[in-house]
Order: structure tokens, then C-alpha cells, then sequence
């Protein structure tokens, strides 16, 4: 069951279709699988560094998605400018995601919970075909720190 989107983005449309896979379907792992030399995180974060930058009307919707996680690589990586600091917010942008999920998706995080379903994030290098997969701990943290967030999506069914 794969879902594409430019900067792997987890909004309404592709969370229904991550339920579909893996509420319907019954698909056993999601992978969140970022890619160096991301476009989309290439264009967040010139956009984030330069506070404007002149784009099409639908890819600031798509975008918003991504700037916390250039934000918070930038935090995290001080020492880092331009487009040295792409990498980082590359991995953040996979974590942005699983947290994107998680807030939205209640049957998601029950399924994790229930053990029935793996989330995962990777990245994948475009100049060699390598998979880093990222630590499975990281997204029981995130899934942990969502539980605590009142703000989370409660309930999972919409009627």
C-alpha cells in the first residue's frame, strides 16, 4: 500500500489514506520514508531562512506541514546555514510526519498501541539507493508524547 507526496507530508489526505492501509487493508508496517536531496524540504527551509520566497498558490498549504521540522532543526543544529541544514530538517521532516499522524489519527495510534501495527521512519539516499532506518524508539516517544497532548484528534471514527 504505498501513499506518495511531496516531502512525505502526513495532512487529512494522506492520514485517511494511511487508515485506509492500515485500519481496512490491515497493512502491518507504515514507513515514513524521507529521501535526501528532498525538494520539498529544500524549499521549507529556503523559505524559513529567508522568511519569503515567491511560490505557487498550492505549495504553501503543502509546505506548512514542514517548516516545524525546519525550525526545529535549525534550533537543533545552530552551527549549521542554508542549505547545510536541508539533512537535518530532512530527518525531522520523517519525525514531523510520524507526529502528524499520531495527532491526527486516533485508530493509528491504537493500532500501534495494540501491537498490530509498526510506524517507521527511514530515509533513502538518491545517490546510492541506501535505507537509514531512523530508531523505532524515537516513534514510541513521539507516540507517547501525543497521548499527553489534549490537542491530539480523540475521536476515531467520523459517524
Amino acid at each position: 500500500f504505498v501513499i506518495r507526496v511531496a516531502g512525505n507530508v502526513l495532512d487529512t489526505d494522506e492520514v485517511g489514506s494511511v487508515e485506509s492501509g492500515l485500519a481496512h487493508v490491515h497493512t502491518p508496517i507504515f514507513v515514513v520514508l524521507g529521501h535526501t536531496q528532498c525538494g520539498a524540504v529544500t524549499t521549507a527551509t529556503k523559505f524559513v531562512q529567508s522568511g519569503k520566497q515567491p511560490l505557487e498558490r498550492n505549495i504553501p498549504p503543502l509546505l506548512d506541514n514542514i517548516f516545524p521540522a525546519v525550525h526545529k532543526a535549525m534550533k537543533d543544529h545552530p552551527d549549521k546555514h542554508g542549505t547545510e541544514i536541508v539533512p537535518y530538517a530532512i530527518e525531522e521532516n520523517v519525525w514531523q510526519g510520524i507526529q502528524d499522524l499520531f495527532m491526527k489519527s486516533p485508530i493509528s495510534r491504537d493500532l500501534v498501541n495494540d501491537g498490530k501495527v509498526k510506524v517507521i521512519g527511514a530515509i533513502y539516499d538518491v545517490s546510492n539507493g541506501h535505507i537509514d532506518w531512523l530508531p523505532e524508539e524515537k516513534v514510541h516517544q513521539i507516540l507517547k508524547k501525543v497521548e499527553a497532548n489534549p490537542n491530539r484528534a480523540i475521536e476515531a471514527m467520523a459517524i
